[in-house]
């Protein structure tokens, strides 16, 4: 099998004299009064997408970077930036307690890093209808990222799916260089259990996995790891492509021992799943052609998708990079029929994708065949 070639990225703020402004008036020291792409924000957006990511912000300000992103989704807007921390008018306010439909988990492991056990947090957003069958649909963020802002980013996309997001070990998941050497898998499958004992009404025939940059990362090693005892349907993957490690020689991969960066053991993907992967050109955190990147060496955006279409059952040629099938603006569809999988290339997107990232959530839904009444 020959590839075309490619790579995957991850996320901001000030220097330290800015940085004792930013303590007396957040406002000032991100630039409340400097004009789009100009001052602070324009020389720190290195990949010119129009959003800042974590890593793109420099280790003082970075420190803030949770209080200026005011909607939670891991990305600070201009309009973010310029306010400085306080939440723009009419703007979604961050969940809090008092959301009843809103609640936290936990579930003990132990490993190396924790060997007398550690409590793991996970968050349970459940739909407001009285349904007696909720998909399940779990979500991962990035890396340096948190779980409830997940929720934040898909409450209203998905209303009647029972959104679980889950929270990484030192904010990362577990795929190959990261601080964690937590044993996810084995967390998401307790996740599962545990969520069908605590809601009835979640179907667990139904799961549906949604992960950005790390959390990409760990959807694919689910797709790859996880056995049919698990029914997932669907596959979301933003911003990442699979790693040489996952998948070199024809064959995909996983650990023997998950403290190490060895994937030993080959493996064969169960089931068959609705897999879209989405991906900007212009990446500059995991380069969209592949090559390296957090934790390795990586596929290329294209290579990832026809290797996941070749193992369910796609038996033609590698979709051409130039014949992409325009799907909105600055977006490309490369499609495998009878497969299940898709690639989106956004045009000189990101690692926050950029502008291209508004109109994608209606067109993916649209594809999955999911709705407000999903």
């Amino acid at each position: 099998m020959k590839f075309n070639n490619a790579l995957i990225g991850i996320p901001f703020f000030c220097t330290h004299a800015l940085l004792s402004c930013f303590v007396l008036d957040p406002s000032f020291a991100y630039g409340q009064a400097e004009a789009r792409g100009t001052g602070n924000f324009g020389s720190w957006d290195i990949n010119k997408d129009g959003v800042l990511t974590r890593e793109e912000v420099p280790p003082g300000p970075r420190r803030m970077f949770d209080r200026i992103d005011t909607n939670g989704d891991g990305k600070v807007t201009f309009d973010e930036h310029r306010a400085g921390g306080r939440q723009p008018e009419g703007s979604p306010r961050r969940a809090n307690s008092k959301n009843t439909n809103v609640r936290r988990f936990t579930i003990r492991q132990s490993w190396s890093q924790e060997p007398n056990g550690f409590g793991r947090e996970y968050v349970v957003r459940s739909p407001k209808n009285d349904l007696q069958s909720w998909p399940i649909t779990i979500l991962f963020h990035g890396n340096g990222g948190s779980a409830e802002p997940m929720i934040r980013n898909w409450d209203r996309t998905l209303p009647n799916h029972i959104l679980v997001s889950a929270q990484g070990y030192e904010k990362s998941w577990n795929i190959t260089k990261e601080r964690s050497k937590a044993p996810d898998v084995e967390f998401v499958e307790m996740i599962l259990r545990d969520v069908t004992s605590h809601y009835p009404q979640a179907d667990d025939s139904k799961v549906s996995l949604i992960g950005s940059s790390n959390g990409a990362g760990m959807v694919y090693r689910l797709l790859i790891e996880l056995d049919d005892t698990y029914s997932i349907q669907n596959a979301l993957a933003f911003v990442s492509s699979m790693t040489v490690s996952q998948y070199h020689d024809e064959q995909f991969w996983k650990r023997t021992d998950e403290t190490t960066s060895n994937y030993d053991q080959p493996v064969e993907p169960s089931g068959k799943r609705r897999i879209i992967t989405i991906h900007g050109s212009a990446d500059s955190v995991v380069p969209y052609y592949g090559g390296r990147g957090p934790g390795g060496i990586h596929l290329s955006a294209q290579d990832t998708a026809y290797v996941w279409a070749t193992v369910q059952g796609y038996r033609g040629d590698q979709r051409p990079d130039n014949e992409g099938k325009p799907c909105g603006e600055k977006l490309l569809m490369y499609d495998y029929p009878q497969s299940g999988v898709t690639h989106i290339k956004v045009i000189d997107g990101g690692h926050g994708l950029g502008p291209a990232a508004a109109p994608l959530k209606p067109l993916l839904m649209k594809m999955l065949g999911w709705s407000g009444d999903s």
